[in-house]
């Protein structure tokens, strides 16, 4: 629905992106202007909802501190000394040097790389690394939905995370057993999920809560296993253990649809109720308990969340909870967990990676990592990319080879990656590093050329969380873009046309078309739609709709591809590090219920939400340190004891498990006039290493480290 009266008056359906989530708008224009948004009652997901990130759109399109032009370094690399350039300049100077780069160290000495600021072009890049002949294209993924996708592949052959709350929707609202692991969608996918688990619970569903944390959820829960970090793999062990021991698991589909049963199970029997309580910290009447609801009220569901993708162990504790859901006749059916679907739209060879058939095996073979993480990086690899601690490593060392230029949209390393001042060090090393984004972060004041980009009101696209299985979130262009903004689309096609590339598309629209090829329809076709929407279903596997891509064509609960590789073939535990006397509390990171990672800290209206870094403590444990609500504290943790800290405002917060701490990510502070901005302040990443990860995926252990806190 786009309307225009003659007043000058116009409404035009779109969708947010400021998140993943995709949530329908209708956004209102007078005179040119953005004047209100609201949400879109149409819309199959968000059904009129709308939360404060899709709210202060037009506060974001008309922000006093948005880049508007082309910039290029004046000074040093992080003095903050900039000069307005043409885009013309810019773009030659890029493909100059690319161009150069390219002649003289060969394409891998080239770099993209994206995070999660902007939801709408983690393929483009991987696209563009292709037509550029570099196999390197970095993002946030091996912390964050990829780990999960990449258990599923070891389990069903498809690498897809089934069990993410962001992918079930509202599916999740047809289960009679939702088992929210490490999940808070009321955070992070508050529409339909997140406020409808609420209105079905009330309704007699039944709620399992696996969260160290008292959220909303684990207030209300039938059963709340308060999990000590990091032992989640125990926790789904244990489980496992009582649903085979009782006999509550589906023998048919058991029978019929898994590889590996027997082994599973004489495995599970380390695994008892009582042994996994003391590594755990829940009860064993309580894992019994939630196991046999699990078991026995079907269809049952798993929704978890990305917490689980940042320990040591990230890859088997997913592996264990889909075996889990799986023993329990939960895959492909109504309620449950639903299998992947066919792409509804082309998937950029692919959405994240790079696939290993575009490039030659001896091309593919020198990304950055492919030694060291063969499953994440290698030839081998499913959705390859460039794990970033082996990028800033490479980029100090200079071996196997120089790094020479990057290219960044939408990502902010220095407050996102671990040991941050370490990531300094290596982006300084960069003879030409580009940057694509809204605003100045720190990451952007250490680059030779800035670049603005569209905000999602002055946007056309297929946008949102590119795994979406049912509805794809379309978006129209609500006002064009304001001063010498461009969507990075634009500006990758023009590099390209600037380099010869082939790229196949001349311009925004038909980048779109190009998208929307297997449809049959065009950007056109979609005027007035804000979704495109397939159709659930069930009970595939049964009707031999879906086959599982393994070697034993099931599902794998003994996976003969990570044996393959020299990997456990059964999901284990992992004990992650211990406390100590000097270091006695664990710490975890958590997301704010505002922001989108390190994004948003300028917005007003947010920063009135959440207007300082806090830290969750307990009551108890923060009186026991002279600590009140309010105070400010200091966090060490073991790994850099007396070398950094991060300040953070305590919140004393009822029913918190007293040797456990949380602290929210992403923080830096946009006012402060330095090129710094205020990023080692009260960065969670200061103080966490970036050599702790899973050896099969590189997940970065953020979760359950060994810390200290004292009042500031």
């Amino acid at each position: 629905m786009r309307t225009l009266s003659d007043s000058g008056e116009k409404t035009v359906k779109t969708v947010c992106s400021t998140c993943y989530c995709g949530c329908g708008v209708l956004a209102h224009v007078k005179d040119g202007r953005v004047v209100k948004i609201e949400g879109d009652p149409d819309h199959p997901n968000s059904k009129g909802n709308l939360c404060t990130r899709g709210k202060i759109g037009a506060e974001l399109l008309y922000h006093p501190d948005r880049l508007n032009y082309p910039l290029k370094r004046a000074g040093e690399k992080g003095e903050g000394r900039w000069e307005r350039i043409t885009w013309d300049e810019a773009l030659d100077t890029i493909a100059d040097k690319l161009q150069e780069i390219k002649a003289q160290d060969g394409s891998e000495s080239i770099v993209l790389a994206t995070g999660a600021g902007l939801y709408y072009n983690m393929g483009l890049l991987g696209l563009m690394c292709q037509k550029l002949g570099t196999p390197n294209v970095m993002l946030d993924g091996h912390l964050c939905f990829m780990p999960a996708g990449f258990a599923n592949r070891s389990t069903t052959g498809y690498e897809s995370s089934i069990l993410c709350t962001e992918l079930m929707f509202d599916e999740v609202l047809n289960s009679n057993c939702i088992l929210l692991w490490a999940a808070n969608p009321r955070n992070t996918v508050p529409y339909p999920v997140g406020e409808g688990i609420f209105d079905v619970k009330k309704n007699g569903t039944k709620l399992i809560v696996v969260d160290p944390r008292p959220t909303d959820y684990a207030k209300v829960a039938d059963h709340w296993l308060q999990i000590k970090p990091a032992t989640d793999d125990a926790l789904a062990l244990g489980m496992i253990n009582v649903i085979i021991n009782e006999d509550l698991y589906d023998k048919k589909f058991v029978s019929e649809w898994t590889y590996g049963f027997e082994k599973l199970k004489v495995h599970v029997q380390q695994y008892t109720p009582e042994k996994v309580s003391e590594i755990t910290w829940v009860p064993s009447d309580k894992i019994i308990a939630a196991a046999r609801m699990f078991a026995q009220t079907r269809p049952s569901c798993v929704c978890q969340r990305v917490p689980l993708d940042q320990t040591e162990n990230a890859v088997q504790t997913s592996r264990a909870i889909l075996i889990l859901t799986s023993i329990c006749g939960n895959l492909d059916i109504k309620g449950g967990n639903l299998l992947p679907h066919p792409p509804k739209i082309k998937s950029e060879f692919p959405l994240f990676g790079l696939p290993q058939s575009e490039l030659p095996r001896e091309v593919v073979e020198r990304r950055i990592g492919a030694k060291e993480l063969p499953l994440l990086s290698g030839p081998d690899a499913g959705l390859a990319i460039v794990h970033p601690t082996m990028f800033h490593n490479q980029l100090l060392s200079g071996e196997p080879y120089k790094i020479r230029a990057l290219i960044t949209s939408g990502k902010n390393p220095v407050v996102a990656d671990q040991d941050s001042r370490k990531v300094v060090r290596a982006l300084k090393n960069l003879e030409l590093s580009v940057t694509l984004d809204l605003f100045h972060t720190p990451s952007s004041e250490l680059a030779d050329i800035v670049l603005p980009v569209a905000s999602w009101l002055e946007r056309d696209g297929l946008r949102g969380h590119p795994s979406y299985p049912f509805v794809t979130p379309v978006q129209h262009q609500v006002v064009a873009p304001l001063y010498e903004r461009w969507d990075d689309v634009k500006f990758f096609t023009e590099l390209g046309k600037k380099m010869n590339l082939d790229i196949p598309w001349d311009d925004v629209t038909g980048y779109i078309n190009f998208r929307l090829e297997p449809k049959g329809i065009t950007f056109k076709d979609l005027e007035g739609v804000n979704f495109i929407a397939s159709p659930k279903a069930y009970d595939r596997v049964a009707s031999g709709k879906f086959k599982f891509n393994t070697p034993s064509g099931k599902v794998e609960l003994y996976s003969t591809f990570l044996e393959k590789f020299g990997f456990d073939p059964l999901p284990n535990y992992k004990a992650p590090p211990e406390s100590t006397e000097e270091f006695p509390l664990f710490m975890t990171a958590k997301k704010s219920k505002v922001y989108v990672h390190s994004t948003g800290r300028q917005i007003n209206t947010m920063r009135k939400m959440v207007p300082e870094p806090t830290i969750e403590i307990c009551p108890e444990t923060a009186h026991g340190m002279g600590i009140a609500d309010g105070d400010w504290v200091w966090l060490e943790s073991i790994y850099f004891a007396g070398d950094e800290r991060a300040r953070f405002k305590a919140t004393l917060v009822e029913n918190y498990l007293p040797k456990v701490v949380s602290v929210e990510h992403g923080w830096w502070f946009p006012e402060k006039p330095d090129p710094e901005h205020g990023c080692y302040e009260s960065n969670i990443n200061t103080v966490i290493p970036d050599d702790i990860f899973d050896p099969i995926y590189g997940c970065s252990a953020i979760k359950g480290l060994p810390c200290r806190i004292y009042k500031a």
